[in-house]
């Protein structure tokens, strides 16, 4: 039997919480790979002060996901709950790397710069992006399938994968009520369309 998808079932993509990483002044692009594993090992800052927004959503989600890197599963147990699913396939869009010494620059002004490169296809020892937006179909999929028995699917993830994802659940008939900012902790929120809803922009 194929189950309907209430169409007051929501889907929540949240940003995880802020990663605390020591500062650094100005790196190497060399020394940029070090600093992402670095990020990817960190723990998150655990006060923020949309705090009790956030528990608020998880105390009514009836499934929580995150992906598999440690800030997004921090950022559900610093709540005292359990993922119900823990999934690479969630995981945030890679960045590519590049051997140079020469010029030393700030981390963040690095990652603004790969991520700018990535986006036009350079993709060294990364997951390039069409391989991600490929990914997120799947991640779509996934949340999808969870919304046919669930009625709140909160999705603990990352700023571009979430993007990606919002993007596929739009194309897959469901409406932004609430859109994310490039903040952690931020969060959108999408509503299936209703079949008149969906009569209309045919």
């Amino acid at each position: 039997m194929i189950m309907k998808i209430d169409h007051n079932t929501k889907i929540i993509l949240l940003r995880h919480g802020e990663v605390d990483i020591k500062s650094y002044k100005k790196i190497s692009a060399s020394q940029f790979r070090k600093w992402i594993n670095e990020y990817n090992s960190s723990n998150i800052k655990s006060e923020f002060t949309a705090k009790n927004e956030i528990k608020n959503l998880f105390n009514e989600a009836d499934v929580l996901i995150c992906s598999n890197l440690k800030r997004t599963i921090q950022s559900v147990e610093i709540f005292d709950k359990t993922p119900f699913e823990i999934n690479e396939l969630f995981n945030e869009a890679e960045l590519p790397s590049l051997t140079l010494d020469l010029l030393k620059l700030n981390p963040k002004i690095w990652l603004i710069i790969f991520r700018i490169l990535w986006f036009f296809g350079y993709s060294k020892n990364s997951e390039s992006y069409k391989e991600t937006k490929q990914r997120a179909k799947k991640a779509t999929k996934n949340l999808i399938k969870f919304s046919k028995q669930n009625k709140t699917i909160v999705f603990v993830g990352h700023g571009i994968m979430n993007r990606l994802i919002q993007k596929e659940l739009i194309l897959e008939n469901w409406n932004k009520t609430k859109n994310m900012t490039s903040d952690n902790w931020s969060y959108s929120v999408l509503e299936l369309k209703t079949e008149e809803e969906i009569d209309k922009n045919v």
